[in-house]
């Protein structure tokens, strides 16, 4: 195979790869703010890294990503390029249909980066199993909440760091594109009252006598934290960013590896 990536293939290539019923990754994410700091394509490039990595070291074929997804809580900082979940839901479903039926591939690896997405990842999915059948399997990876699992030990304490702009992210686009960190804009982040609520998340609100639950309140990310960080990125460090590809990356070789073994000649 000459090249990974499916967008640098010619046709012939394509129709000599898929042969080979290669599981393929198709990278999804969006365009939204992670904090002064941070680029507001930070999802899409950590998810078209870890893809890249992981279909290099498993044979794997690597889609052209899809870029823009569902943001809608974090509208009001500019650079945020949300779209309606009609939208999105419509796009990621005709890309599967192209994968499976035009380009004639079988196996599915979605590696969705940004956690607005997931629920219309997984309509998808399953709505493209009953049209197709059960022996249709569509994986899906999400290297960002990967990294908040198996970091979490690395840090005195995790919870004290942890958040959107935060920890362990910040720390994971110094080891990869950390040309495009501006730590000297970093600042700590956390969730401040709204009108009266305690938050607990951007859309989550904690109840009075109750310290285990929380409900839920639908506002606008800018009212919960102005500088859009909830965690704190001053910690970072490119070495746990290091040490994040290595954990995030090898989970997603092993799943691919695994996913592979499993799906083969189905």
């Amino acid at each position: 195979m000459r090249t990974i990536e499916l967008g640098r293939m010619s046709w012939e290539e394509v129709a000599e790869v898929r042969k080979a019923d290669p599981v393929v990754l198709l990278p999804v994410g969006t365009i939204e703010q992670h904090g002064p700091h941070l680029p507001v394509g930070s999802d899409n490039m950590v998810a078209d890294f870890f893809a890249r990595k992981v279909a290099e070291a498993t044979g794997a074929v690597l889609a052209p990503a899809l870029n823009y997804g569902c943001s809608d809580v974090f509208r009001a900082f500019p650079g945020t390029l949300s779209i309606r979940s009609e939208t999105f839901k419509a796009v990621l479903r005709d890309v599967c249909h192209a994968l499976f039926d035009d380009a004639g591939f079988h196996r599915l690896v979605i590696v969705d980066n940004h956690g607005g997405n997931e629920t219309h990842v997984e309509e998808v999915a399953r709505g493209l199993r009953r049209e197709r059948g059960r022996q249709t399997l569509i994986g899906c990876l999400y290297p960002w909440n990967l990294g908040y699992a198996v970091m979490r030990e690395v840090y005195p304490d995790a919870g004290a760091v942890y958040g959107h702009g935060g920890e362990p992210e910040t720390s994971a686009m110094l080891a990869m594109y950390p040309e495009d960190v501006q730590m000297q804009r970093a600042r700590k982040g956390g969730y401040q009252p709204v009108r009266g609520w305690t938050m607990r998340g951007y859309t989550k609100v904690a109840v009075p006598g109750y310290r285990a639950g929380e409900g839920s309140l639908y506002l606008d990310a800018d009212e919960v934290a102005p500088d859009g960080v909830t965690g704190d990125p001053m910690s970072a460090s490119a070495e746990y960013g290091r040490q994040w590809v290595e954990r995030v990356v090898g989970f997603g070789i092993a799943y691919v590896r695994e996913f592979q073994r499993i799906t083969a000649g189905g």
